[in-house]
């Protein structure tokens, strides 16, 4: 009888099983059985997609062991969490997909019923378009976590749910040899494993090397992160500071609380002490209003007192290292950029004040006048914000000026660079200025392909000569094999639309070889080297003449003619950090450094 009762209770445990993994399935891709050390025992569904390998092959691994390292630890603290209290929250990891790539799941967890200490782990495999901006950590970037938290800002009439919490580790991150000390970077890493696993859907944002920004409940217990941070490590390194926002419905408008967010994470990343005193949201706007009222004076004062100057960066032929042409960029004399970190920021305000027409055009006088005292063979790149080819005055205006009688210079020595393209919404008009600029000779350059959605939309439209890779999507394609067919892809459809391919950011013979191997055919960077002023390129292009210097301008490879259409954003990068590079033989002009009177520096290393 006794044998009777436990086959009907294993009958009973295994439909309960088949009831609970029949539920699993229906809202998830992959169904882990695991063992107390989280040996997988069984795996059903789609675990080919999810890690590209068939199920035998994983049965006996450890399911950590297909995680990438960075979300190992989330991943344990999140199992030390449903040990603790029963339940989980749904978290977002990635695993490993084949040598290079990643796919990215929901995870679920339940106990095996009838097991103990066995579990139910679920998978939902989420497409890349549905996840926030992951980073290499697993943290979000910051616009990605900031629209999360503004997701989370409740109703007129309703109290606060959730909170925006800033937390930096001052003790442990002081010097630069303790951030790169072995100790330092597996505390860093456990510390971000705590906040993913205590914050609200896992929402965490870097503000810098040791301050950090996340999302807490407020119906949680208080001090539980800082606790669990102590207990990581020595109570000297784990030494804490935080401050708390409440994301409460004083603030409705959208804007306002993203610029609100925006000012208070970039306040406590500069200065994570007592002189943080901001309580709630609508403190922080009113800082940002001020704030942006100074930065739109300094801008304003800039373009109309042309206190800017121009700096020049090679473009190369990767086969030959014959130099193309030079991006023109933008500088500011020191002290005159109050308020404003960099030109990529300097831009932007203009655009919000309604200046950057005119910095535009101020600054194609200055590039046609540059262009006039350099040698003939010389070809400059000058940038135009999106914004500025949408407006019918501004199109009026370029065309006097490269008209003018005092103006004049061959079209094919002015090549025109199309940038902030992700404000673009009306194609008409930029499409009638390019194709008018294409005809009279100008060469069509577009900025930062592959950074957004509409790059493809921009190459059917507009007439193109050169499309620029943006320099992060470049860069990821070093680890990435998805990225480098995409890559590989763009290549070769320029290739087939008469297009010239740039790489940006290139730092490294690796890097360079990757470009020319993925059937890239010119490189923008530090390899080839820095932005110049004026001057330097000048003097050292006289030297070329009088033969102490050969020049290469005589090499540069015929242009194609295209008929093909798009443009991108980023204007001019952001600030960058003063390196040594060893110059590339065939494009020496460019290894000589800006003058220190360069307060403000932009463009990655572009």
């Amino acid at each position: 009888m006794a044998a009777d009762g436990d086959i009907n209770a294993g009958t009973a445990v295994d439909r309960k099983l088949e009831q609970l993994a029949a539920l699993a399935f229906a809202a998830a891709d992959v169904l882990f059985e695991v063992d107390r050390a989280f040996r997988i025992r069984h795996v059903g569904g789609g675990i080919q997609k999810l890690t590209g390998h068939l199920p035998k092959a994983v049965r006996g691994l450890s399911l950590f062991d297909l995680l990438i390292p960075a979300d190992r630890v989330y991943f344990r603290r999140s199992v030390e969490e449903f040990d603790s209290t029963g339940a989980m929250n749904r978290i977002t990891v990635r695993f490993l997909l084949g040598k290079s790539e990643t796919s990215t799941a929901i995870l679920g967890m339940s106990d095996t019923p009838g097991s103990p200490g066995e579990r139910l782990v679920t998978a939902t495999i989420m497409d890349r378009a549905f996840v926030a901006c992951p980073e290499d950590d697993g943290l979000l970037d910051r616009d990605g976590f900031i629209s999360f938290a503004r997701r989370l800002t409740p109703p007129p009439g309703e109290a606060p749910r959730f909170s925006v919490v800033m937390l930096s580790l001052p003790m442990l991150l002081k010097t630069q040899a303790s951030r790169e000390s072995t100790l330092s970077r597996a505390f860093l890493a456990e510390v971000q494993g705590i906040l993913r696993t205590y914050s609200e859907g896992g929402a965490v944002t870097r503000l810098n090397d040791g301050a950090f920004a996340y999302i807490w409940r407020e119906d949680k217990k208080p001090g539980v992160i800082e606790q669990e941070i102590a207990s990581a490590a020595d109570s000297l390194l784990a030494s804490t500071y935080s401050r708390s926002l409440p994301l409460d419905s004083s603030l409705q408008e959208q804007k306002e609380i993203e610029s609100a967010l925006d000012y208070a994470l970039t306040a406590f990343a500069k200065d994570a002490s007592d002189t943080f005193s901001f309580e709630n949201l609508p403190e922080c706007l009113a800082a940002a209003v001020h704030r942006d009222r100074g930065q739109a004076s300094s801008c304003r004062n800039i373009i109309e007192d042309d206190t800017f100057f121009q700096v020049l960066q090679p473009i190369i032929a990767l086969k030959t290292g014959a130099i193309q042409h030079y991006e023109v960029l933008t500088r500011f004399a020191e002290g005159v950029a109050r308020g404003i970190a960099n030109t990529g920021e300097f831009i932007k305000i203009a655009e919000q004040i309604g200046m950057i027409n005119t910095f535009d055009l101020l600054n194609c006088v200055k590039t046609i006048r540059l262009l006039q005292k350099m040698p003939p063979g010389v070809r400059v790149a000058l940038n135009l914000s999106g914004r500025s080819v949408q407006s019918p005055e501004f199109a009026d205006q370029l065309m006097n000026i490269l008209d003018a009688p005092d103006s004049k210079v061959a079209p094919s020595r002015l090549l025109i660079e199309i940038t902030e393209t992700r404000g673009i919404t009306d194609f008409e008009r930029p499409t009638a200025l390019l194709q008018k600029l294409f005809r009279r000779g100008h060469r069509i350059c577009l900025d930062d392909f592959g950074a957004g959605a509409m790059s493809f939309e921009y190459l059917r439209r507009f007439p193109v000569n050169y499309i620029k890779i943006d320099g992060e999507f470049f860069r990821n394609a070093m680890t990435s094999g998805r990225d480098r067919i995409l890559i590989r892809a763009i290549a070769r459809c320029s290739f087939e639309l008469g297009c010239r391919t740039v790489a940006e950011m290139v730092e490294t013979d690796v890097e360079a070889a990757m470009a020319r191997e993925l059937g890239i055919e010119c490189g923008q960077g530090w390899l080839f080297g820095k932005p110049i002023t004026t001057d330097a390129l000048l003097a050292t292009l006289s030297r070329g003449r009088n033969g102490a210097f050969p020049s290469q301008h005589a090499q540069a490879e015929p242009e194609r003619r295209s008929g093909s259409h798009r443009a991108s954003s980023a204007r001019v990068e952001p600030e960058v950090q003063q390196r040594s590079r060893p110059p590339v033989a065939a494009a020496q002009p460019a290894a000589v450094r800006v003058p220190e009177r360069s307060s403000v520096l932009t463009g990655g290393n572009t």
